[in-house]
């Protein structure tokens, strides 16, 4: 199915011979802190999705630990060992081969970068580059297509999730706006997916909560496809 989960920064994987990064004078924000649970919530995005969609989305799972490789960095600032360069370009090239596929087949999809942040437990932090990764939704739906009524974001808050910033206000996205993941393969770079970057607080990733997490995200998957990518520009339903 046309829909790519990566998460980056939930590893505890040791790498043997590799030095942990220190981050030197040159990283911005470097930080190694692993983002708890949130490859447990893609892996368990992934079964709710193959049980509500009846499809197999493309997931990237970083089992590596971010003191490592930091896969949401460009090469440059992700790692410091050589020795790490082929465990990274294995990632990338694992994200850059599900958007071709999903391109070459639909045309188009969307991509969940899976993160986690400690600022507000109760909260999702929204990463679109400020709508910029989501350039093909918005060059056919607008606004809609990020915080309209049949959005992703407006149906997880009509269950009761809480997002930074909400649908209702004009805020602009200035604490989490999309890594590295976001900016290359968001749909305006030319792969041709929607890409968000979702920073779950805690209560969501938890083991009391995500199970419940995973299924409303895959609820919300199902609605904001049936709502935009299965609707051609005149917003008719299309068969895919």
């Amino acid at each position: 199915m046309p829909v790519i989960l990566s998460a980056p920064h939930g590893g505890t994987v040791d790498i043997p011979g590799v030095e942990e990064r220190s981050g030197g004078d040159t990283v911005a924000q470097f930080t190694t802190v692993r983002d708890i649970n949130t490859d447990l919530l893609a892996l368990e995005l992934a079964d709710a999705l193959k049980k509500k969609l009846n499809g197999t989305p493309y997931v990237v799972v970083a089992r590596f630990s971010r003191k490592y490789i930091d896969a949401n960095r460009p090469a440059q600032g992700a790692y410091e060992s050589e020795k790490a360069r082929p465990i990274y370009d294995a990632y990338h090239q694992a994200l850059e081969t599900a958007c071709k596929k999903v391109k070459s087949k639909w045309g188009s999809g969307l991509l969940l970068d899976i993160h986690g942040q400690a600022v507000q437990a109760d909260a999702i932090f929204r990463g679109t580059l400020n709508g910029k990764s989501l350039s093909l939704l918005n060059q056919r739906f607008g606004s809609a297509a990020l915080t309209g009524k049949h959005s992703f974001q407006k149906r997880l808050e009509e269950k009761g999730y809480l997002f930074k910033p909400d649908s209702e206000s004009n805020e602009k996205e200035t604490r989490f706006t999309g890594g590295y993941i976001t900016q290359h393969y968001g749909s305006h770079t030319g792969y041709g997916i929607d890409a968000i970057q979702l920073e779950m607080g805690g209560k969501y990733t938890g083991k009391a909560n995500r199970a419940k997490t995973a299924s409303d995200l895959a609820d919300a998957i199902d609605h904001h496809f049936k709502h935009f990518v299965l609707q051609d520009d005149a917003g008719n339903n299309e068969k895919k």
